[in-house]
């Protein structure tokens, strides 16, 4: 191995650059036989791979993108030179990733097309049944109010009033008429939030 004198300027940082030692030359020729023997193992299994995700997922994937990703995660493993047995590497390696895959299907919420599938009830009737509903359950939840409370709160929203006008108007402070606004509000609230 070549020992390399520390670098103090710019011609002997260049000549330095030139020193190759035979241990990186050695890791280079090995880099380029394991890319070979990836490639020859790429050719000769992404066929049955491909045929084994059609069968697998059945159209929902992209088998040649899931050939890709798992071929990527095996050039991205260990150097290729330094395994005893790639084909059993690449069965783990499948294995692996089937296993990830599955883990997030299950976390990830399965989009589920809704062509073709009528509605029981038109949209648009629906939203108004709905929003008929919701106005019946907000006019008890108003007339529920104790009465000083519901004055306040239908000045404030219905007749829209600042609070200063009603506190005038009431002769109450404006304290007392942000206080009935704050409850009716909440009891308002808590109604409409029973079902």
């Amino acid at each position: 191995m070549t020992i390399v004198p520390p670098v103090t300027s710019p011609a002997m940082m260049s000549a330095a650059c030139d020193i190759v030692s035979p241990d990186a030359e050695n890791r280079a020729g090995a880099n380029r036989d394991g890319r070979r023997e990836l490639e020859a193992m790429y050719r000769s299994q992404a066929p049955r791979l491909v045929q084994y995700f059609k069968l697998r997922f059945r159209g929902r994937e992209d088998p040649e993108d899931l050939v890709q990703e798992v071929f990527a995660r095996l050039a991205a493993g260990r150097p290729f030179g330094e395994l005893r047995d790639p084909q059993h590497y690449l069965k783990r390696i499948l294995r692996n990733f089937l296993i990830d895959r599955n883990r997030r299907s299950k976390t990830a919420p399965e989009f589920v097309s809704m062509d073709g599938v009528e509605a029981p009830v038109p949209p648009d009737q629906s939203h108004a049944i709905e929003v008929a509903q919701m106005q019946d359950r907000y006019r008890a939840a108003v007339d529920a109010l104790p009465p000083r409370t519901r004055e306040v709160f239908l000045m404030h929203r219905a007749d829209e009033l600042s609070v200063k006008k009603i506190a005038e108007q009431l002769c109450i402070s404006s304290r007392t008429v942000e206080w009935h606004i704050g409850e009716a509000i909440y009891r308002i609230g808590k109604a409409l939030d029973v079902r």
